[in-house]
């Protein structure tokens, strides 16, 4: 079977920018949530 390298690179190409776009904003999402749960626990502890 014939493999066109440059259509495949293209697609690995475009599948490593999907699952970047998809991945960092939930890291971001994960660390803006521990923090602002870390923030109210300081709160709620010093009330």
């Amino acid at each position: 079977m014939y493999i066109d390298w440059i259509t495949w690179s293209i697609w690995l190409i475009g599948f490593v920018i999907l699952v970047t776009w998809i991945y960092v904003p939930i890291k971001e999402f994960k660390r803006l949530y521990k923090s602002h749960k870390e923030k109210d626990k300081k709160a709620t502890d010093s009330a």
